[in-house]
Formats: C-alpha cells, sequence, structure tokens
C-alpha cells in the first residue's frame, strides 16, 4: 500500500508539471499559429496538429489527475439516497466496473499503438505512437488512483470492523460480571 502511495505520488508530480507544461505550449503555439496566419500570412502547417497531440496528452493526464483527487464527476443524487450499506455497495461496484473497463481501455490502447508503430504524423513526420501512448499510460494512472482508493477504503472498513467488534466484545464481557 505503502508502495502504491508512493508511485501515484511521483506520478501525480509528473502529471501535475507536464499537464502545466503541455497546456502553456499549447497556448503558445496557438498564439503563434494565429499571428503567423493572419499578421505575417504564412500560416505553420504543424500547428494544429501538436496542439491535437497534447490536448490529447493533458486529457489523458489531466483525467488521471482528477481522479486523484476526487475531482471527477459524478451523478449522486440517486445513490445518496440509498442507505448507507447500500451506497458502499453500490459505489464498490460502480469502482470495480470503472477499473475493468480501464484495463479494457489499457489493453486496447497498448494494442492500438502497437499497430500505429511505424506510422507518422502527416504535417510533423512525428511517430504516432507517442500521441497515442496517451491513452494506455492515463489509463493506468486512473486504474492505479480507483485501485489506491478501494483498497485504502477496504483497509479503512476492516479497522473500523476490528474496532467495532473488540467494542461489542468487551461489552458482552462486562456485562458477565
Amino acid at each position: 500500500m505503502k508502495f502504491l502511495k508512493f508511485i501515484l505520488a511521483v506520478f501525480d508530480r509528473i502529471a501535475y508539471a507536464l499537464v502545466a507544461f503541455l497546456m502553456g505550449a499549447m497556448g503558445v503555439v496557438a498564439f503563434a499559429a494565429v499571428f503567423y496566419r493572419f499578421v505575417l500570412h504564412d500560416p505553420i502547417p504543424w500547428s494544429e496538429e501538436a496542439a491535437r497531440y497534447m490536448m490529447a496528452w493533458v486529457t489523458f493526464l489531466g483525467a488521471g489527475y482528477a481522479m486523484g483527487k476526487g475531482r471527477h464527476i459524478g451523478v449522486t443524487m440517486f445513490v445518496e439516497k440509498l442507505p448507507e450499506v447500500l451506497r458502499r455497495k453500490v459505489t464498490f461496484a460502480a469502482e470495480i466496473i470503472i477499473m475493468v473497463f480501464l484495463a479494457a481501455v489499457t489493453v486496447q490502447g497498448i494494442k492500438l499503438m502497437v499497430s500505429l508503430w511505424s506510422q507518422t504524423s502527416p504535417a510533423m513526420d512525428f511517430p504516432m505512437w507517442i500521441p497515442y501512448l496517451a491513452i494506455p499510460v492515463g489509463s493506468v494512472y486512473m486504474f492505479l488512483h480507483l485501485l489506491f482508493l478501494v483498497l485504502s477504503r477496504s483497509s479503512q472498513s476492516l479497522s473500523t470492523a476490528d474496532l467495532e467488534l473488540e467494542a461489542a466484545l468487551k461489552g458482552k464481557e462486562g456485562a458477565g460480571k
């Protein structure tokens, strides 16, 4: 558990820095593209492609970072009306389903990346596996955050159950005297 927490902390720092850098770079590229196209009348042929690939990385890394911070949106209107025990079970089931989905996205992302290994982008002559690498990296990142959440919640509930059991046993011992 500590190792997973450490890995996620490193991943979070890298993702945060990369997202910040890529967002800034996208802004610079977009500004330069507009300036060159409309002021200098000499468009930059690779600008749209570069911005698109940076946006893919920002999206997947940002989604993983948001997962770790609990910032993903969710429809909780119905779940909040459930009794506590059922709410925990529904939340756990949803998290498991999302983890299975992320595992499938990771596998398919790797397959897609491998199938495009020798292809290059049209404007930049950039290897296409690099933009598509964002899919499995982001999916694994989200999966690990969910795994940590599920494991920490289950270990917390186990320790709470142990305390409750211990308190109940002490109560019975005191009642028998």
